[in-house]
Parts: C-alpha cells; structure tokens; sequence
C-alpha cells in the first residue's frame, strides 16, 4: 500500500519537472527567436525592423517583445486592425513612424495594456475618430507630421498621456474640447509649426496646467483676442520656461507688427479694431424683400438683423476663409404689405464693440408696369447706397444711423418680376436730417434698324433742304447789294431821263 502511494507521488512530480522543462523550452525558443529582416539584439527583448522594405508586419515576432521598431517600411494595407499586435501583449514601446498609415481603427491597441511610448508621426493619418485610443496609459503620444490630420472632439476620449505631440500637421483650427479628455494627466503639449492663428482665452486653462509647451512656428494674428497669451508668455518668468526661447511665439500679421516675437512688443500692439459698415442695400419686390448689410473689422464681425418684432438672425464668420476681414448678413422678408413702415437693425460686432443701424423701411404701394427692357441690355452696376462710417463708440455707446431709400429698374434684362423691382434710401444721422433720392430712370422703348435708317436719312434731307435755303437767300441778299452799288448808268441818272423810251430800252438791253 505505501509503495502505491509513492508511486503516484513520484509519476505526479515527473510529469510536473517535463512540463516545467518543456515551458522553459519554449520561453528560450520565443526569447532566441527573431524575424530574417530584422534585428534582436542579445540579452534584450526588443526587435528592430525599421528601414527593411516589409509591406507587412513581419510574422515571428517573439511574444514578449517589448520595443518594436516599425519605421519607415511602406505597408501595403494603410489600415491598422486589433489583430496585427493582439499577440505582443508585452509592448512597451511601439514606433510605426512613416508607415504609409491612413487610418487607425478603433481598439487597435486595446490588447496592449504595458504600452508607454506611440508613434505613429510621419504617416499619411486623415483623421481620429472619437475613442480610437481608448484605454491606453501613455507616456508619449506622437501624432507630428500628418499634414491634414483631422481630431474629432472625442479622438482622445478614454486616453491618459503626459505628452502629447501634434506640430507639423498643418492644423489650422483647434478646439480646445479635444483636450478635455487629457486634463490632469497631459503635461507636454507641442503645437507649433502648424497654421493657427489665434487661440481663445479658454486655453489659458489648460496652458496653465502644462509644464512644457511649444507654440512657436504658427502665423498668429496679434489683436486683442490673443492679448491673453502675450500676458501668460511675458510677465510670468514661469510661464517663460514653459515656452522655450527659440519657440517663442510670434506675429505674422497684422502687418505693423507682422514678423515680430512677443519678447519685443507690448500690449498696446494687440488691439482690436470697431467694426465698420461698408455697404447696406436694400431690393424689394412686390411678394419679397432682400436686406443685405456688410460690415468689417478686426476681428471679422458677426452680423445681427433685428426684426421688427425683436427676433433676429444671426450670421458668424466664415471661419474655412483665409484673411477675410469682411462679413455679410443677408435677410430675405416676405408679405411685404402687412405693415407700411417698419425698422429693422443691422448689429456689427466683435470685441472692440457693436455698431448698430437702424434702417425705417417704407414699403411702396405701386410698382410700374410696362417697363421696356431690351432684349439685350448692356450690363450696368446695380445702384446701391453706401452709409457714412460711423464714429468708433463702445458698446454700450453704439451710434445709430437711420437710412430709407427709393428707386426703380436696378438691374436691367432680369425676369418679369425683377423689372418692378423699387429702392428706397433715406438717412439720419446724429439729429442731422439727410435725404437722398435716386430717380428713376426715364422709360425707353426699343428701335429697330428701319427706324434708325429713317431717322439718319431724314436728318440728311433736312440739313440739304436748309442748306439750299440758306444759300438761296444769301445769294438774292448779294445780288440786291451788287445792284444797288453798281456804277452803271440807272434811271434815275440825269442822262437817262432826257432819253426816248426806245433808247431806254437799248440802253437797259446793253447793261444786261
């Protein structure tokens, strides 16, 4: 019986020693182990196929690697799946540096829980679409050199990183709501070289809560809405060292202080400027009217139309347009008859302050009929009215002006309804009453060839009807004032007198 029992004992503890010498097998093969193309250095457990030409990731990458070293291999498939690194479970550092990458996909590297180090810069990344990295705990995220690269509002929803790495990417808009996600845990933050123009003072948050931070590189438009970043970088020495000096932000415009790094300016140079009106027009027809008010400023303002029954609409800047300091709000009413006189307000305003003009629309109550318009006109300048520029005021100060105007046929060869189609302007400004009226055009008819033919060869015949009058009368008018003083013998000559009438006759018959 005891013999038995140390049997089993003896049968279990071999079984045991060839299963722990057979893992042992395997962790060396796996440890020993590396892919033709690249290269394992010895005592270490990092593999390095960076610059081999490979399409794909290489098969035999030992299980616990923890660097891989990917860069610069052209990849055939620009798609990044879970699959491709589900098996190093070990990863600690993973470089994918100029890869051909397009797209990531989501979880890609959710198998990856030891991950520290990401780089994936120097690809062709289109975009990052919300949670894609979800889960991981990095030290270094590197995203540089994707020019074009787009970051949803959520890209790093559910990712804690310390660094995190975006120049390069000729990014020229950036919400700071991307960056919620990272609060707390971000500590690097390398934004320059890209083509922003101005941050928001909601950055001032996250800028203080950085330790290092580079900025340097963008085209920055130096008016007072980045006045607050010229404050964090200038009077704060800490702030200083968070901005390296040879990344120290500068100006491209505007252009007094175009080229200019902030250490060399002062406040007074990031001003804002009042929005001004530059045109207001005004088109009504019988079922619709179109109010059109322009305005610019620095910065671009926002366009309000106030309604008579206090409701408004709201036109924002165009933010895809590059140097556009102008804005347009366009408003189109309809049932123009259901009152007769109405005010409206155009508002312009930025941060400098607001720019308001009030505009009493008087809508007519007969529009022409009949109007001959040519087939084919020549095409003439629609007749618009352009406001006088308001005095600079604050907000709480803005300066109103009062227009109303009025006039007919703007645009010639337009549809039927465009022919009726009536302006108004009319304006009032600081208790000083102006009015100006354009007048209508006078109504034309069309001619045709024959009557232009008739009309010239008339005009012809006249002026040869009246030439022959003129030179008829100016010749009888000479011939009386060559009779009267010719020095031939008259009748009334004392020798004539004395002579028979015969001889009066021969006489006459001889002068002739």
């Amino acid at each position: 019986m005891f013999r038995v029992r140390n049997l089993k004992i003896w049968r279990r503890l071999y079984i045991q020693w060839i299963l722990l010498l057979w893992g042992l097998l395997l962790i060396s093969a796996d440890s020993t182990y590396c892919p033709g193309a690249c290269f394992c250095p010895s005592l270490t457990k990092n593999v390095y196929c960076s610059r081999k030409n490979l399409p794909v990731i290489p098969n035999g990458i030992p299980a616990d690697t923890t660097q891989l070293n990917l860069n610069d291999n052209p990849f055939s498939e620009t798609t990044l799946e879970r699959s491709n690194f589900s098996f190093y479970t070990r990863l600690e550092q993973l470089f994918l540096k100029g890869c051909g990458i397009e797209y990531v996909s989501l979880d890609t590297f959710a198998d990856l829980p030891k991950l520290k180090w990401l780089d994936l810069s120097k690809n062709r990344l289109k975009s990052i679409d919300d949670y894609t990295l979800r889960g991981l705990t990095l030290e270094h995220l590197f995203l540089n050199d994707n020019p074009g690269i787009q970051l949803s509002k959520n890209a790093f929803g559910g990712l804690r990183t310390t660094g995190l790495y975006i120049h390069e990417c000729a990014i020229s808009n950036l919400a700071i709501e991307v960056f919620k996600p990272l609060n707390g845990t971000l500590k690097a933050l390398w934004i320059d070289k890209n083509k922003i123009e101005s941050f928001g003072i909601e950055w001032l948050y996250l800028f203080r809560k950085l330790s290092h931070v580079r900025l340097g590189n963008n085209p920055f438009h130096c008016n007072c809405e980045i006045a607050w970043l010229f404050t964090f970088y200038h009077k704060d020495q800490n702030n200083q060292n968070k901005i390296p000096s040879k990344e120290e932000p500068s100006c491209r415009s505007p252009p007094n202080v175009r080229g200019k790094d902030f250490g060399t300016l002062t406040e007074d140079d990031f001003a804002c400027q009042l929005p001004v009106f530059k045109n207001v027009d005004l088109i009504f027809e019988e079922s619709v009217g179109k109010l059109t008010c322009l305005a610019g400023g620095d910065p671009v303002p926002t366009i309000h139309w106030i309604k008579p029954d206090n409701t408004s609409e709201t036109y924002h800047p165009k933010t895809n347009l590059v140097h556009k300091q102008d804005n347009e709000g366009v408003m189109y009413i309809s049932n123009p008859h259901s009152v007769s006189n109405v005010r409206y307000q155009c508002i312009a305003s930025n941060p400098a302050g607001n720019v308001t003009l009030s505009l009493n629309v008087f809508w007519p109550t007969h529009y022409p009929r009949d109007v001959g318009i040519p087939d084919t006109p020549k095409p003439e300048k629609p007749q618009t009215f352009k406001p006088t520029t308001p005095s600079p005021t604050p907000p709480d100060k803005a300066e109103e002006s009062h227009f109303k105007t009025v006039f007919q046929k703007p645009k010639p060869g337009g549809s039927g309804k465009e022919k009726d189609k009536i302006y108004v302007i009319n304006a009032t400004k600081a208790g000083m009453s102006m009015e100006r009226r354009v007048t209508p055009p006078d109504q034309s008819s069309d001619y045709t060839v024959v009557d232009i033919i008739g009309a010239v060869v008339g005009t012809f015949v006249l002026t040869l009807i009246a030439c022959v009058v003129i030179f008829h009368i100016f010749y009888r008018h000479h011939e009386k004032i060559f009779r009267d003083h010719s020095p031939t013998l008259s009748e009334k000559s004392p020798h004539v007198r004395s002579l028979a009438p015969a001889e009066k006759l021969l006489l006459q018959n001889n002068q002739v």
